[in-house]
């Protein structure tokens, strides 16, 4: 046993080195791949008379995504806990497009409404083939020194959600046999932000599950149910999320993202089956290559360039007024 024991120390070292090798080449290979896609037509999917859900989407990101949707002619539930803001999205909608559309104000960190949501937008729409995750909360209204009842909402917004909502909608999905599920996740998923602790685990926890779950379809043999986690750097469509990064100057790290131009990129990669878009793709080579070093070595390549900024962030916040939430 013990001989045993140590071929397989000595093969998994092998493979280590191995791997430590043939790493500059990997990586060369992903950058390559990365622009050969740039320039690589892939035939969308039609979505023509399929029912999406998209949370979060009395505004901002999930608006331009459910716009985005119904442009392809998909039929679209719109979800928030603002009925106002989501019966807004759906007269947009139906200024651009026939499909059918209704808003429905359903809390999402209740499995309960969620339940009744499927029932109900299935009798209203169809039967739910795409479902987009993206309700969330980005800030905190203490950012420093969170009340834990707002930490715990954060956690049930960003991440607790995602599990009731595959668990309801993933089985008819499973019966069709086709789908799509989309997490909007972050950047800060794989870059963490300093003094934004809770938002990165939600989100660390959220780009975890999908990467679970494509694991579990393709066991399955689920290969028609997609799974495609976002991870966008920040965007402009939160205006308190905006006016941080410009006044910290986290925008110097990167310009704010078009949140138009990041729901056209998220839904053509839907269409296109990705399983990750990272928002500009430069995060992705970024991620890659900071994986390649010392932890040690990581962190002070991210102090080096956004320590600064950090504590900018961190004085800010103590001097902010509450945010709404």
């Amino acid at each position: 046993m013990e001989i045993q024991n140590q071929l397989i120390k000595l093969l998994t070292t092998l493979l280590v080195i191995g791997f430590a090798l043939s790493t500059p080449v990997l990586l060369l290979a992903v950058m390559l791949s990365k622009i050969g896609e740039c320039f690589k037509y892939k035939s969308p999917k039609s979505i023509i008379g399929e029912v999406a859900v998209v949370t979060g989407a009395a505004h901002g990101l999930g608006r331009a995504i459910a716009l985005e949707l119904a442009g392809f002619g998909c039929h679209v539930a719109v979800v928030d806990i603002d009925i106002n803001g989501a019966e807004e999205t759906v007269e947009k909608i139906h200024q651009i497009s026939r499909v059918k559309a209704k808003a429905y104000k359903v809390n999402v960190t209740s499995f309960t409404q969620i339940t009744d949501l499927n029932a109900k937008v299935t009798r209203d729409l169809g039967m739910v083939t795409i479902l987009i995750n993206n309700a969330g909360i980005l800030l905190l209204r203490n950012r420093l020194d969170p009340a834990p009842e707002d930490v715990q909402r954060m956690i049930d917004v960003n991440l607790t959600s995602h599990f009731w909502t595959k668990t309801v909608f993933l089985p008819t999905m499973k019966r069709l046999r086709k789908g799509n599920i989309v997490t909007i996740s972050s950047a800060a998923s794989l870059l963490p932000f300093a003094y934004h602790t809770t938002y990165t685990a939600t989100k660390f926890g959220a780009t975890g599950h999908m990467k679970a779950l494509q694991l579990e379809l393709a066991v399955e043999k689920q290969h028609d149910i997609h799974v495609t986690t976002v991870m966008p750097m920040i965007l402009d469509t939160n205006d308190e999320m905006s006016d941080l990064a410009n006044i910290s100057k986290m925008n110097r790290l990167y310009p704010l993202i078009k949140g138009q131009m990041a729901a056209t990129r998220i839904v053509k990669g839907m269409l296109a089956g990705e399983r990750e878009i990272k928002i500009p793709f430069i995060v992705d080579i970024l991620h890659r290559i900071l994986n390649l070093l010392p932890l040690s070595w990581q962190e002070r390549l991210i102090l080096i360039s956004a320590s600064n900024k950090f504590l900018s962030y961190k004085e800010i916040s103590l001097n902010s007024n509450v945010p709404k939430q």
